[in-house]
C-alpha cells in the first residue's frame, strides 16, 4: 500500500470520481475469454479514479462466530435431495454469472436467516403452489481464524440488525493508513467505500460487484475473503445474505437439519409471512431422515422454535403443520 498520503483523494475529489464511475459502462463478461481478463478490465477503470479497492475484514474464530446459516434450492431442482452435496454450492460446470461470482466459481450462497434465504430464491416469482428445501448449516468448532469481510456501507433498513457493524467498519477503514490519511481524505475513503457497497449491492449487470468480490474471495494470500456479507434487496435490506468460499464449506461447515416448505403468503414490506411446513429432515448416521409434520413431535417443535424464533410474534399459533406469522 502507498505510503504518499498525498495521493490519496480528498472528499471533493473522491465525489468527483465517484460521479465519473457512475457514468461508466462496464465491460460484459461475454466480450471476453477469460475472467481474468475481464478482471484486469474492471481493475482498469477503477484504478484511474482510485488507486487502492478498500477491504475492511474481521478475523473470527469459529467456535466465535454463531450468526446461524441458512440455504433454500426448490424441490423440484434436486437430482438427489438426500445427497448432502446437492445442498451446497453448485458443481462448476452448471456456476453462472452472479451478483459475488463468475461462470464455473462457485461460492456458496446463503442468509442469516430462513425466510431471507427463501425469498431470495423466490424473488419476484409466483410462489404458490411450489415446494422449498430449507437447509440450516453451521461451523466446525473450530480455533482457525477465518477471514469475514461485509458490504453494508449502504442503506439498511431499521430493523437491520447489523448496522453495528456498519458503524465499526468506518472507525477500522484508517487504521492501515496509520491514521495519517487526515480528516478531508478520511471523508474521501469513506464516500469511496459508501460508493463500492451500494454500487455492489445495485449493480444489475453484476460486472462490478461480482468483480469485487471475485478479486477479495479468490485472493492470492492467507487473507482472502471466506465469508461475504451484504443485504438483502429481496427483504428490503432487513435480512443479510452471504457467499461463502467453497474450499471454507468443505472444511469448516456441515448441515444440520432441513425443511420442506411452502409459501402461502408473504408481504415484503411488513414482513408478515404464512407458511406451511410439510416434513423435516435429521441427520442419524450421515443419512438424512424425512419425517412428517407432527406437532406432538418435540424435535421439530424445538428445531422451529430455534430457527424460526426471531420471525415469530409472541402470540404466534401452532397449528397442524402449520406456523403462522
Amino acid at each position: 500500500m502507498s505510503e504518499n498520503f498525498d495521493n490519496f483523494p480528498r472528499l471533493k475529489q473522491a465525489k468527483a470520481s465517484i460521479e465519473r464511475l457512475e457514468k461508466v459502462e462496464w465491460p460484459k463478461i461475454n466480450d471476453f475469454t477469460s475472467s481474468d481478463e475481464f478482471l484486469k478490465k474492471v481493475e482498469e477503470i477503477i484504478f484511474k479514479e482510485f488507486e487502492i479497492l478498500p477491504n475492511i475484514f474481521k478475523l473470527f474464530k469459529t467456535s466465535d462466530f454463531s450468526l446461524p446459516i441458512f440455504r433454500v434450492r426448490e424441490v423440484n431442482s434436486f437430482t438427489n435431495i438426500n445427497q448432502f452435496s446437492e445442498h451446497s454450492y453448485p458443481p462448476i460446470n452448471l456456476t453462472g454469472f452472479n451478483r459475488c461470482n463468475f461462470p464455473k466459481s462457485p461460492v456458496f450462497y446463503c442468509s442469516n436467516n430462513p425466510m431471507t434465504a427463501l425469498m431470495e430464491v423466490v424473488r419476484d416469482s409466483d410462489y404458490k403452489q411450489r415446494r422449498f428445501c430449507i437447509s440450516k448449516w453451521e461451523l466446525i468448532d473450530s480455533e482457525q481464524q477465518f477471514a469475514f469481510q461485509t458490504f453494508l456501507q449502504t442503506e439498511l433498513h431499521q430493523e437491520n440488525n447489523f448496522g453495528i457493524l456498519k458503524e465499526s467498519e468506518v472507525e477500522q477503514l484508517e487504521q492501515p493508513f496509520e491514521n495519517k490519511l487526515g480528516e478531508d481524505r478520511k471523508a474521501g475513503l469513506v464516500e469511496y467505500l459508501k460508493f463500492l457497497h451500494s454500487a455492489f449491492i445495485n449493480d444489475e449487470s453484476y460486472a462490478l460487484s461480482a468483480s469485487i468480490a471475485h478479486r477479495t474471495l479468490n485472493a492470492k494470500h492467507n487473507l482472502a475473503t471466506d465469508i461475504l456479507m451484504y443485504p438483502s434487496i429481496q427483504t428490503q435490506y432487513k435480512g443479510v445474505n452471504m457467499a461463502i468460499t467453497p474450499n471454507f464449506v468443505d472444511n469448516m461447515m456441515r448441515v444440520q437439519r432441513f425443511y420442506i416448505v411452502e409459501l402461502e403468503n408473504y408481504n415484503p414490506i411488513t414482513g408478515k409471512f404464512n407458511i406451511t411446513f410439510s416434513k423435516y429432515g435429521d441427520i442419524e448416521k450421515n443419512i438424512i431422515f424425512w419425517k412428517n409434520i407432527n406437532p406432538e413431535d418435540e424435535n421439530y417443535r424445538e428445531y422451529v422454535l430455534s430457527d424460526f424464533k426471531g420471525l415469530m410474534e409472541d402470540n404466534y399459533e401452532w397449528k397442524f403443520n402449520e406456523i403462522k406469522k
